[in-house]
């Protein structure tokens, strides 16, 4: 009996279990274990906080290391935007002053605008006007040969002894004369010479070849220029002068007879001296 109910309790233990499989997804409340075994994984997803936190914490020192980068970099970034300010400005400048001074340039052309003047072409000659500035005045032949005669003369009067030399000058002088820059009457120039004569008491002058003569119509007057050796002493003195001048003598005919108006003379060489000797070396 009992093996039969053994039997028949496994028997129906056996089709009980399909049922029991059927109603277990209807199951509302897993047990504690299982809830646990089941929220235990979920702990992990937790933790990806804390890669935030250090990805966070190194973006500081590149920031840092960033603005770090900027503040050195702006000293150099205002240098190179103040230099290229600067060339910026010279260029400018350089450009107004050339502008400037076009502008004066053409400001100076109009007021003075350059000239070109042609030479100046002479007229010709005609009639006997055109003959006549052609033609050297007829009266030089005569003023030059007068003017040289009288230039000799006057050479030979300085050669005399004593006083000669100054009581011949009213033959040679006018009443007015311009004796080596200083203008005096004939009686003054009489007594210049007398101290000359005096100073020198012996005296020669000798010229050297034909005197150069130059005449002037508009002045009615010669020039004549005469080179002479000369020689002055004085015994009483002891002194001694020689060497070779150079005489000009201005002959004026306005009044019709050859007059020497003016008279200058230099020395171009001096021989030996015997004792320290002023004056002009000539009359």
């Amino acid at each position: 009996m009992r093996p039969l109910l053994a039997t028949t309790a496994l028997a129906l233990l056996a089709l009980s279990l399909p049922a029991v499989a059927q109603q277990g997804p209807g199951w509302v409340d897993p047990p504690a274990k299982a809830a646990d075994k089941h929220a235990s994984p979920a702990k992990p997803a937790a933790e990806p906080a804390s890669p935030t936190v250090t990805q966070s914490e190194a973006a500081a020192p590149a920031q840092r290391e960033t603005r770090s980068t900027a503040v050195n970099e702006t000293p150099a970034a205002h240098r190179s935007a103040r230099g290229t300010r600067r060339a910026g400005e010279e260029r400018q400048a350089r450009r107004q002053a050339a502008r400037e001074a076009e502008a004066r340039s053409q400001r100076s052309a109009r007021v003075a605008p350059p000239v070109f003047t042609a030479p100046p072409r002479e007229a010709p000659s005609t009639g006997a006007q055109g003959m006549a500035r052609a033609e050297p005045d007829p009266r030089f032949p005569e003023w030059a040969g007068s003017a040289q005669r009288l230039s000799e003369a006057y050479l030979d009067s300085v050669s005399s002894p004593g006083d000669g030399m100054a009581a011949a000058a009213p033959r040679f002088y006018g009443a007015k004369v311009r004796f080596h820059g200083r203008t005096m009457s004939l009686a003054a120039l009489m007594a210049e010479k007398r101290r000359f004569a005096r100073r020198w008491p012996e005296r020669r002058y000798e010229p050297q070849g034909e005197p150069r003569v130059s005449c002037n119509a508009a002045t009615q007057s010669c020039l004549v220029r005469t080179v002479h050796d000369f020689t002055a002493a004085s015994p009483g003195r002891g002194a001694r002068s020689q060497g070779v001048g150079e005489l000009m003598l201005t002959v004026s005919f306005a009044n019709g007879r050859p007059v020497i108006v003016e008279e200058t003379s230099r020395v171009l060489r001096r021989g030996a001296l015997s004792a320290s000797i002023g004056g002009r070396g000539g009359a």
